[in-house]
């Protein structure tokens, strides 16, 4: 992903974290009361959820912003040098393809908005924990691609795109960014959508169409040449996690039983009953 689209993404998930909770917060509306007690939101509990979130994307993006492009001074890269596993799956890029992975990306972060078909107390709960959870698999994502710095499929074939080159975007492949945001949101919506309404006839199409255009993404970031199959999956388990596990974690009774620390290694969570 180039840098202006990477700018674009994380502004419009900050301004929906932003103003989502800024409405919870300030206590406007009707929004936010959460009357069917399905989900629960708490000034703290969510403060320390999305700020980490937030902290997280948003030192990752302003590091991007500043760090130097890495140019490319490699010639042909042998495709015999990747893993069997990834190998047989790897495609020269196709500008197509990619564009449609990217249409199914932005169809499976928008599926949460079927939640709307809640009570509209419920709307403000829903939106809060939605942003929580993109602001982490954001950052999850963005985190890894900065560290392991993996070159994409499309730089063992001819003719790779050079406007990728040049920006940077060819060391981003682990994991896919558009297969973790697509998870993410489907993820969100399959399991909020069961908390609310478990008895509901839709609840399967639901499910089951949301993932469907996750998946879909998956396939097409590798088939567009800018994935390896590890790249999806380690995508897909990202963006599964924090689709499930912020929604969860509103699930518990609020209380000092829960402990929630940011380490250097990662985010510490600590549940006792």
């Amino acid at each position: 992903m180039s840098r202006c689209k990477l700018r674009l993404r994380f502004t419009a998930v900050v301004l929906l974290f932003v103003a989502s909770t800024s409405f919870c917060f300030a206590g406007i509306g009707d929004f936010f009361e959460g009357k069917s007690q399905v989900f629960k939101l708490d000034p703290v509990y969510d403060g320390i959820i999305g700020g980490g979130g937030l902290a997280l994307s948003g030192g990752l993006f302003i590091y991007d912003f500043f760090a130097p492009v890495e140019e490319f001074t490699g010639g042909h890269l042998e495709l015999n040098e990747v893993n069997s596993f990834d190998r047989w799956a790897a495609r020269p890029y196709s500008k197509p393809l990619h564009i449609t992975g990217t249409v199914t990306e932005v169809i499976a972060m928008a599926a949460p908005l079927a939640l709307f078909a809640t009570d509209k107390s419920e709307w403000g709960v829903w939106a809060v924990m939605y942003a929580e959870s993109l602001l982490w698999a954001n950052g999850i994502k963005e985190a890894l691609k900065f560290s392991v710095r993996r070159e994409r499929p499309y730089m063992y074939f001819d003719d790779a795109p050079q406007n990728k080159i040049d920006d940077g975007d060819y060391l981003k492949s682990f994991p896919s960014g558009h297969t973790t945001m697509a998870f993410n949101g489907a993820v969100f919506l399959s399991y909020t959508f069961s908390k609310y309404f478990p008895e509901s006839k839709w609840k399967i199409p639901v499910i089951a169409g949301s993932l469907s255009m996750a998946v879909a993404t998956g396939v097409q970031r590798i088939l567009s040449g800018n994935h390896f199959i590890t790249d999806v999956l380690a995508g897909a388990a990202i963006g599964s996690f924090t689709g499930f596990m912020i929604p969860f974690l509103h699930t518990l009774p609020k209380s000092k039983n829960l402990d929630i620390a940011v380490a250097p290694s990662g985010v510490l969570f600590r549940y006792s009953y």
